[in-house]
């Protein structure tokens, strides 16, 4: 069989695609010439011909509109339904359109064929009247492409900071009818803050075999309290779901949905699945190959709190505490190696790595972190490299803070080694828990060999002078290759994502030819002074003792909603206004990324991110005043400016990249250009 593009109108091809067209237009519905010739001339009609022969099978007609792709016709010659024609022709679409969200379809309930769209890995979303005389329902079936982009609705931020836990569907008619009371402690308000409820978009397909309309739209209503996990992978889906059905043979209606749920959930990063189906539930250790923790709802309720400490970071359970950095000497250093000797290294190993940092106070200094009296973590620094800074040990203790700890460390770690002009950091320790590996990772460390490496370049660069400005040795070639290989499967139309991804992960690179939004926001001097004044200038002082936690590498501000102009992934400058009660006038003083943009109740807001961040309830609902909706972003690798540009300097600027007056009352879009310009004079460049 050949899959090709059916473009010319006078090519026999198209009139036998319009003659298979117009006979089955009891079912397809009318389609008048001049449209397929319309569709044809814009490469949208495309035809499945038999090999050697060329004869038509069938034929898959489509349009587009607001980014997305609607199947218009999917044509079958009857000889050919039951092979896998409408399959390939399929396959086809989506492999050649995956630069738009994705592919809808309409097709009517009476014609019982929802088992082949569920098949295409579609799913059903809505139900309509259709416009036929009689009215007969429709459904609208959606397959997404899953794009790291700039309009993705899928929050990165609550995939890398919350408990993501799926629910099955009987979970999902459990807290719907009000059964099962081990399940209804699932909808407790404090759960919010704590873990995302997700369903997978198998759920779709169980609404939809539902006996009545009512039931399925009091269903789908129902799903807006809970968030789809992401559909990322077609192929990696069906792998695992053909693996699923290997170990567990269907043996019941319902045991693919059961399965498929679950490969939804595995392909989709979740962390927890939580259901009550016995089969499942008694194969608990089979899915620990795909990191999968399988539980009852009391199971998980139960053991939230553990479920907490490997997988949430948590910046206010620091503020306020009494935690301190400070330098290890000699006198009690075999307490430290005692403590934090790993069960299955050599005593003499340890003891050489930490005597011999000893041994040059100079180049090696050993931190160590205590929360009063009671011992949290111990790293060492070692700066015997100019242009790196090495972390040849990274341990921590078991507490409630570890996870806490590591993250605030490693963005403390970076910022130490840029603020040396330190080009890399390379952490040596080789006994690393998985939960600290991922913490790692996930502040862009690349993994070479059995070390992690990161690249620090200071400096604004155009994208193709990256290579030019490293002295790539073996490291850093393979830093670089490993980074490119992340991103290798974005198309052309993910070029920006793709700068956007190079610049992070090099931070602080700024990249000349990135264009992703640029913003100039307004913060009050009091919120400033909480966020971003870093008050320590020591090497040790990793805390401040006497001060709120600051400069964690994510954190939250809240905004009014309106006007709605800020969006994410996105630049952004801050400009702390006028200060009346010292007569300081406004000025610029740090630069960040927004990651995530989050617009909703200002209670269910202040649940999610009052983990995050320095507010309190009366900030939120001050904040929001009489508006029931508050905007809440994400925002993360703050750089304090060496020095703060002042209202002068900046209106001046203004003036000759904007040409336009700097008045700013909300947040406020700047030119790439201008956003440079102010960093490069805040950073000294």
């Amino acid at each position: 069989m050949i899959i090709r593009i059916i473009n010319n109108a006078s090519s026999k091809e198209f009139r036998n695609a319009v003659k298979l067209g117009d006979s089955n237009s009891k079912t397809l519905g009318f389609l008048p010439f001049i449209a397929f010739e319309k569709y044809a001339k814009l490469n949208q009609l495309i035809g499945a011909f038999e090999k050697g022969t060329n004869e038509l099978l069938g034929y898959l007609l489509y349009r587009i509109s607001y980014n997305k792709v609607t199947i218009v016709h999917l044509c079958i010659s009857k000889n050919r339904r039951k092979s896998s024609t409408a399959n390939k022709l399929v396959d086809y679409l989506k492999k050649h359109t995956r630069q738009y969200d994705g592919i809808k379809l309409s097709c009517r309930n009476d014609y019982g064929i929802d088992k082949v769209w569920e098949k295409f890995n579609f799913v059903p979303i809505i139900e309509k009247t259709g416009r036929s005389k009689r009215g007969l329902p429709l459904t609208i079936w959606w397959f997404p492409h899953y794009q790291e982009n700039l309009l993705t609705q899928i929050s990165e931020y609550e995939l890398n900071n919350k408990i993501v836990a799926v629910i099955d569907m009987n979970i999902f008619l459990d807290l719907k009818e009000g059964r099962e009371k081990e399940s209804l402690a699932l909808k407790s308000d404090w759960l919010l803050s704590e873990a995302i409820l997700f369903y997978t978009r198998e759920i779709h397909n169980e609404i939809n075999k539902a006996s009545t309309p009512e039931l399925k739209k009091s269903s789908r209503k129902l799903l807006r309290y809970f968030k789809e996990l992401p559909f990322r992978d077609e192929e990696e889906f069906s792998r695992i779901h053909q693996e699923l059905k290997s170990e567990f043979p269907l043996k019941h209606k319902n045991d693919n949905s059961d399965l498929k749920h679950i490969a939804y959930s595995i392909a989709g990063g979740a962390k927890f699945f939580i259901t009550r189906d016995g089969v499942i539930l008694s194969n608990k250790k089979f899915f620990k190959q795909y990191n999968l923790i399988i539980y009852r709802p009391s199971e998980f309720i139960t053991h939230l709190d553990e479920n907490i400490q490997v997988s949430k970071y948590r910046p206010q359970t620091l503020i306020g505490t009494n935690i301190s950095s400070t330098r290890i000497k000699s006198g009690n250093i075999n307490k430290f190696i005692d403590t934090f000797l790993k069960p299955t290294e050599r005593k003499s190993r340890f003891q050489k790595i930490v005597r011999d940092s000893l041994s040059f106070p100079d180049k090696f200094e050993l931190i160590r972190i205590s929360k009063e009296d009671t011992l949290l973590a111990f790293l060492i620094f070692d700066r015997s490299l100019d242009d790196k800074l090495r972390i040849p040990a990274f341990r921590f203790l078991n507490s409630n803070l570890k996870t806490t700890l590591s993250k605030h460390l490693l963005f403390k770690s970076i910022l130490t080694s840029i603020k040396e002009n330190r080009t890399f950091i390379e952490i040596t320790e080789e006994f690393l828990d998985n939960d600290i590996e991922t913490n790692i990772q996930e502040a862009r460390f690349i993994k070479i060999g059995a070390s992690w490496h990161k690249i620090n370049i200071n400096g604004v660069l155009d994208s193709s002078e990256i290579h030019k400005e490293l002295e790539e040795d073996f490291f850093t070639k393979q830093v670089i290759e490993k980074i490119e290989e992340i991103f290798h499967e974005f198309n052309n139309g993910q070029k920006l994502l793709k700068k956007y991804q190079f610049e992070r992960f090099l931070s602080p690179l700024k990249l000349k030819d990135l264009e992703i939004p640029n913003f100039i926001v307004p913060i009050k001097p009091h919120w400033a002074e909480e966020l971003f004044n870093d008050r320590s200038k020591q090497k040790l002082a990793l805390f401040e003792p006497q001060y709120e936690l600051l400069l964690n590498r994510e954190n939250v501000y809240y905004r009014s909603s309106s006007p709605r102009i800020l969006n994410a992934p996105a630049r952004v400058l801050w400009y702390v206004s006028e200060n009346k009660l010292t007569n300081e006038k406004g000025s610029i003083i740090a630069s960040s990324y927004i990651d995530e943009i989050f617009i909703d109740n200002p209670k269910k807001l202040f649940k999610q991110f009052e983990k995050l961040g320095i507010y309190k309830w009366k900030h939120i609902v001050q904040t929001a005043g009489k508006k029931d909706k508050l905007m809440a972003f994400v925002f993360s690798d703050t750089e304090l400016f060496k020095s703060s540009i002042s209202l002068k300097n900046i209106c001046d600027q203004f003036e000759v990249i904007e040409n336009k007056k700097f008045m700013l009352v909300s947040p406020r879009k700047i030119k790439s250009e201008t956003y440079l310009s102010f960093y490069k004079l805040g950073m000294g460049i």
